[in-house]
């Protein structure tokens, strides 16, 4: 692809705002001419990775924006302050399936080991 026409494509995705595709463009120009893609299919790709960095910046501000005292994510509770938790259990909860079959679910005690 020549340079004037791939500065007027990373122009379009700026002031179209779609800075991550911006980012990218090269590099997934050159896979897409790799692996032989269809218009479509990269189209797909390309979109959906704006698509991912977009909806991660956002929830990022809104977590910022709520301005939570603590910052707790499953990845960082340390099941061996309560041992009677099973961590298999916990991870199964959070892929959230219990939600699509109708179960209840109801968490009782501290959140934190350290209150």
């Amino acid at each position: 692809m020549s340079t004037p026409q791939l500065e007027r494509l990373r122009e379009h995705c700026h002031r179209l705002r779609l800075y991550q595709v911006e980012q990218e463009l090269s590099a997934r120009l050159e896979q897409a001419a790799k692996q032989e893609l269809s218009y479509a299919d990269f189209l797909d790709q390309l979109l959906a990775g704006e698509i991912d960095s977009k909806t991660y910046k956002h929830h990022q501000m809104r977590i910022a924006m709520a301005r939570f005292p603590f910052q707790k994510t499953l990845e960082s509770f340390e099941f061996k302050f309560q041992p009677s938790i099973d961590p298999k259990l916990i991870r199964e909860l959070a892929t959230g399936r219990y939600i699509q079959s109708g179960d209840n679910l109801l968490f009782l005690g501290p959140p934190d080991p350290e209150t």
